[in-house]
């Protein structure tokens, strides 16, 4: 799912001083590009993967097109030379679906969760919608405690069969449904190594179901979002590299910075064809980890509280900071798992309340679902007669597929003067893109036949 929103790790993670990578953000750079072309369909170039929104209000991306063509008589009219208007045309892309799930001994009661909701709370609502998913599974088969095992209609394994399969295979259900089972994994730390370890195959499935490893289910045309579900921290050595990789948050966020650079590091390294590049991310990292309830929990760097009056379930944004408070029964609030979700416009959920998972996966799905739809990405108009676009004019006219009062929108500077506006955009500079804030986009998005005029005059420079 290619973002609407544009962040970098330097936008997303403020204090990070340890690499330059960029992942998923805002582009403020300098510099603009003026070559699109106005006629063109547009997709979105974007880093990163997938509206944020398990709840639909967290942000919109995708794999769909604005269609861009030349505006009206009024083209070029009143000082305007390259107007535009953009239809949201709300398609889809497919999406493979990686759950990772830590199998150590305190997940009893999530593993029971994660069985009982990712038919009907999950892949159920996701297949509603008519998004062409593909679900893959990270983790030990089996019918025990600590173990996981799928029934139908995901799995091929009939309803009820997983209390008597024993040490059957996976029911792996070819184009929907494939499971790779690792015995005994993952535990408590080491769910960032086998995602590594396991993609070509270097460490094996127990039924070798997949003997080059699970990037044989991938599909290069398909977005990927990982979910990933433990109560610990991670805490792993990769010796795919040379030197060696340690992803080890170590407890705090400086750290968690950290390791998220490096893994994404080393995930883009090893399948740009799948994942993307650090240009251009393809993948979405959703956490269920051991943090606290957002409405309780405060900021680890303010110490202040984060969303006293939301609700006990509702999920992180990628916006929300990161928290030191750790749920229940938790060992350890994850801040390297936050910050991939941060930085890649995932979700975080608390993964403590294993009773409250119907609702969370039902949020998770709307996620995915809202993360394959049109991106909130346009491209600037191409200037006519060779003229220079100058972008402090563009403006953006929002007309509701309704017919109803068209809105004008704001500019702003960047990505960070968006927050809790839902008529704003702005303007990145280096890929030469208008995005709409993330409050705009969902506006945008909800409404299929809506209508944006791009209007922006000639002969200045940009900024």
């Amino acid at each position: 799912m290619n973002s609407a929103l544009r962040f970098t790790f330097a936008a997303l993670l403020l204090a990070t001083t340890v690499a330059t990578t960029s992942i998923v953000a805002c582009g403020d750079g300098a510099g603009s590009k003026t070559s699109a072309a106005a006629t063109t369909a547009v997709t979105s170039v974007a880093t990163g993967t997938g509206g944020a929104g398990g709840d639909p209000s967290q942000g919109a991306s995708g794999a769909g097109t604005f269609t861009v063509g030349q505006g009206g008589a009024a083209a070029g009219t009143g000082g305007s030379c390259a107007d535009a208007v953009v239809e949201a045309n709300v398609t889809t892309k497919p999406v493979d679906i990686i759950f990772v799930v830590d199998v150590s001994g305190s997940m009893n009661e999530e593993i029971a969760g994660i069985e009982q909701n990712i038919n009907n709370n999950f892949a159920q609502i996701i297949g509603a919608s008519g998004v062409d998913y593909r679900i893959i599974l990270l983790v030990d088969h089996g019918p025990g405690t600590y173990e996981v095992c799928v029934e139908e209609p995901l799995s091929t394994i009939a309803k009820g069969g997983c209390k008597s399969i024993g040490m059957g295979a996976p029911g792996n259900n070819n184009g929907k449904f494939y499971h790779y089972s690792l015995k005994g994994l993952p535990q408590s730390n080491d769910s960032l190594c086998l995602i590594l370890e396991t993609l070509y195959g270097a460490r094996k499935d127990d039924y070798n179901l997949a003997p080059n490893g699970w990037i044989e289910w991938l599909r290069p045309e398909a977005a990927k979002t990982f979910v990933l579900f433990s109560d610990d921290r991670p805490k792993c050595t990769w010796f795919g590299s040379d030197p060696p990789t340690t992803f080890d948050d170590k407890g705090t966020a400086a750290d968690g910075k950290k390791m998220a650079l490096d893994f994404d590091k080393a995930l883009l390294g090893l399948a740009p064809q799948q994942f993307g590049t650090s240009a251009a991310r393809n993948y979405q990292f959703y956490s269920l980890v051991g943090l606290e309830s957002k409405s309780v929990a405060k900021d680890s760097e303010t110490m202040l509280p984060i969303a006293p009056n939301a609700s006990p379930l509702e999920p992180y944004s990628p916006l929300d900071p990161v928290t030191d408070d750790k749920c229940k029964s938790a060992y350890a609030s994850g801040h390297g798992y936050q910050y991939l979700s941060k930085g890649t416009n995932g979700l975080r959920f608390p993964v403590c309340d294993a009773m409250g998972y119907d609702v969370i996966f039902k949020k998770l799905a709307q996620g995915v679902v809202a993360g394959s739809k049109v991106p909130c990405t346009i491209e600037l108009p191409e200037p006519k007669d060779g003229q220079e676009l100058d972008l402090k004019t563009v403006s953006l006219v929002y007309t509701p597929g309704d017919m109803s009062v068209p809105k004008e929108l704001t500019q702003v500077d960047s990505m960070g003067a968006c927050v809790g506006a839902n008529d704003k955009f702005y303007i990145d500079k280096v890929e030469g893109l208008i995005q709409l804030c993330p409050e705009t986009c969902k506006l945008v998005e909800a409404d299929s036949t809506a209508k944006v005029q791009v209007k922006v005059e000639c002969g200045g420079s940009a900024f």
